[in-house]
């Protein structure tokens, strides 16, 4: 039988019987004994469940630490033999599991223990723990059984809850299930945001319901309570009268007592559970204080489960936003310009006006993302932007081609006219056929209210719906989408449709711009069919305005 005994380091010998930690890892066991140690508590150690059993028959401990899962006698097992013998029956048992599913929660507390700790198991939380039953021991007896069935139906309760839903949705099922099933009288969960912001994400108090949201806890107050879950979980007294929480945002209406814990996912804190309930006549306050830091921890847990992945993306998109909100105010991007010309005599009639970013983030996925973060709108702006501005340098009688989506232009219509109306020269709106346009109508309205646009069709031939922009919206010129384009000087199927899209534009009022032209042979051959227009690297690569910086 493998056992052996470790004192405390400071302050002799405690007067309690050690903390008996069974685990059949060698060195958790050895880092658990020596966490107990440092925290000046005396331990006992076994390496599998048939010789904790054999310690616990010859002599007292005060406190059971088991992994859950080890080979031979499971720390379910050795949970149930305990709670056989009347000398250890009441015995407090924390059980060590690596899964993170909250059925083997519920199975770990039905078969009698008190606590479990979630592996890679974190020191601080194991003292907290463990120091909360041995506070409460002396009283912890009577209400042990009612104790286990209420945190078993309140994390039962939680590990139900569907996972679909935004994390003010879960929050606001989570503190509702709290409230109905626990005496708290007050339950907050708490979005851990960009610079350390703590958001409300819904809160229960006794006197007013659940609420959903709510202003942020304010920055001093919000550092403090991070700090102190970045150090584990913690309890308080609440309500005491010089106590500066008492006229606190955070607990709106102080209980007695309070108890908060970290939300984690993986190793990062997303988020901050609270507990808060008034002493009444439950008895001393240090066993309540006990029975709520016990009980904040199991819930924070199965709160990580349930809502930590929710937690985390939105932090994540917050990120993200702030992310693409400072490349905005630095400026980290810059226009290009490539020449439209005339076919027939190569000279330049116009510029198409592109993007290009400092980081060499691709035009696409750049704007994908601030699509993504919501802010289309102001990407699509501050590039518009830029580009008249930089096109005052250009030669005059040309016209700038700009690119923007129908989203922006009918969300921002008042915004881009005054944008409008600072430039020097004709503006043509480009707008893809890979668009989806819903309303038509809107879409022309928003159009004829800028002042002095003209409308192109992009990617002709290749788009959405094929055609039918062209057709709607009546454009003053057509793009031939690249990939009619490319090598069709050896292509008789790309020549007979360019030809049909030159006369169908014809038809329809509007010029054809081929894109992507490269070759000579490609710019004769368009000529030939009667497209008017070409842009290409045959005639210029997008470049920017000498003086603007692009690097």
């Amino acid at each position: 039988m493998k056992v052996s005994d470790q004192t405390a380091t400071e302050g002799g010998v405690s007067p309690q019987p050690p903390v008996l930690i069974i685990d059949d890892d060698d060195d958790l066991r050895a880092l658990l004994v020596l966490a107990m140690r440092r925290a000046g508590l005396e331990t006992i150690q076994a390496a599998n469940g048939a010789d904790a059993l054999a310690i616990l028959s010859q002599r007292p401990v005060s406190v059971v630490v088991c992994d859950l899962r080890m080979p031979g006698v499971s720390g379910l097992e050795v949970v149930r033999e305990i709670r056989r013998h009347p000398e250890t029956a009441t015995l407090p048992v924390l059980l060590m599991t690596g899964s993170g599913d909250a059925d083997t929660v519920i199975e770990g507390l039905e078969a009698g223990a008190d606590d479990f700790l979630a592996k890679p198991v974190r020191l601080e939380e194991l003292i907290a723990r463990v120091r909360a039953h041995l506070r409460a021991q002396d009283t912890w007896t009577t209400l042990l059984d009612s104790e286990i069935q209420s945190r078993a139906d309140a994390v039962r309760a939680i590990a139900q809850l569907p996972l679909a839903g935004d994390p003010e949705q879960l929050a606001e099922a989570i503190v509702t299930e709290l409230a109905k099933r626990t005496s708290a009288h007050h339950v907050g969960v708490f979005q851990l945001s960009v610079g350390d912001r703590l958001l409300p994400l819904a809160r229960y108090v006794a006197n007013s319901g659940v609420v959903r949201g709510g202003p942020p806890i304010p920055p001093v107050r919000a550092r403090e309570l991070l700090a102190r879950a970045r150090a584990g979980p913690w309890s308080e007294q609440t309500g005491a009268p010089d106590r500066a929480e008492t006229q606190d945002i955070f607990w709106t209406s102080p209980p007695d007592i309070g108890a908060g814990a970290p939300i984690f996912v993986g190793g990062d804190i997303v988020g901050l559970l609270t507990l808060g309930t008034n002493i009444g006549t439950d008895g001393p306050q240090a066993r309540a204080m006990a029975k709520l830091l016990a009980s904040v921890i199991d819930y924070a847990n199965v709160l990580s489960a349930v809502a930590g992945n929710a937690i985390a993306d939105r932090r994540s998109a917050e990120a993200e936003h702030d992310r693409l909100r400072r490349l905005l105010a630095t400026g980290d991007y810059f226009p290009v310009y490539q020449p439209i010309v005339e076919l027939a005599t190569g000279r330049p009639t116009g510029y198409e006006a592109l993007t290009r970013f400092r980081d060499g983030t691709a035009p696409d996925v750049r704007f994908a993302e601030a699509a993504a973060a919501g802010l289309a709108i102001e990407f699509e702006l501050a590039a518009i932007r830029a580009a008249l501005a930089g096109a005052r340098s250009l030669s005059p009688n040309t016209y700038i081609s700009l690119n923007i989506s129908p989203d922006v232009l009918l969300r921002s219509g008042r915004r881009l006219a005054r944008l409008l109306e600072d430039a020097d020269r004709p503006i043509v709106i480009e707008v893809s056929e890979h668009a989806r346009i819903d309303d038509y109508n809107s879409f022309r309205r928003a159009v004829e209210r800028l002042p002095g646009v003209s409308l192109a069709v992009d990617d002709a031939g290749a788009g959405y719906a094929s055609l039918s922009h062209i057709l709607e919206l009546g454009p003053a010129y057509a793009k031939l989408d690249i990939s009619l384009v490319r090598g069709i000087d050896n292509d008789l199927r790309r020549q007979g449709m360019a030809a049909g899209l030159a006369f169908f534009a014809t038809k329809t009022g509007c010029s054809l711009i081929a894109e992507g032209v490269e070759r000579r042979q490609e710019a004769d051959a368009l000529l030939y069919l009667g497209v008017e227009f070409a842009q290409g690297y045959l005639f210029g690569h997008p470049e920017p305005i000498a003086g603007i910086p692009s690097n």
